[in-house]
């Protein structure tokens, strides 16, 4: 991918996401929802070239249309995240390795980075969500995401605890609107 391009989207992004749609909503849940973002000639998957690029704006059309057909479907939104980690990532990668390529692959003004990694928690900023209608608050997809990618990485024992925002803790860096302050705790 071009290192100067701004507000593209890798195609890796968004064939993981609409195969994670057809495995979770079937074949028409999929269609739906492009059809609802008019973006109905993605149904064929393997038109999708990996290694291309989608214009930001078209990406959100697929969002947006996501987020008004699956409105308050908490529990499907967090698989769909699950399976979005699995097809993204197959065959596993580190956490770290997985969001560094993660924000390799969204080239806009979004950015996902640790800013603590202990043995029992991992603390995350997340700028300017691509996946999130709200800004204020992570979306079930991304809390899918983050947990299965980050439950890949460890022992079958081991549970992921998405902990609420802890206002005190937020450093200056992310008190800005569009910055959600993330906390993951391995039990």
């Amino acid at each position: 991918m071009n290192e100067n391009s701004k507000d593209l989207v890798g195609n890796r992004i968004v064939r993981a996401l609409l195969q994670a749609y057809y495995e979770l909503l079937d074949e028409d849940g999929m269609r739906s929802i492009l059809r609802e973002a008019n973006m109905e000639s993605l149904s064929d998957l393997t038109s999708l070239n990996p290694r291309g690029l989608m214009k930001l704006d078209s990406f959100k059309k697929i969002i947006s249309a996501q987020n008004i057909l699956l409105f308050q479907t908490h529990e499907l939104l967090f698989l769909i995240g699950k399976k979005f980690s699995f097809y993204l990532f197959p065959f596993g990668n580190s956490f770290e390795d997985t969001i560094e390529e993660l924000n390799q692959l969204i080239q806009t003004d979004w950015s996902l980075k640790i800013i603590k990694n202990t043995k029992n928690e991992i603390h995350l900023l997340l700028k300017n969500c691509v996946f999130c209608s709200n800004s204020h608050e992570i979306c079930d997809l991304i809390k899918g995401f983050l947990i299965n990618s980050l439950e890949k990485t460890l022992s079958p024992e081991k549970k992921i605890i998405f902990m609420p925002i802890n206002k005190i803790a937020i450093n200056k860096e992310s008190r800005s609107q569009d910055t959600i302050y993330i906390k993951l705790k391995i039990e």
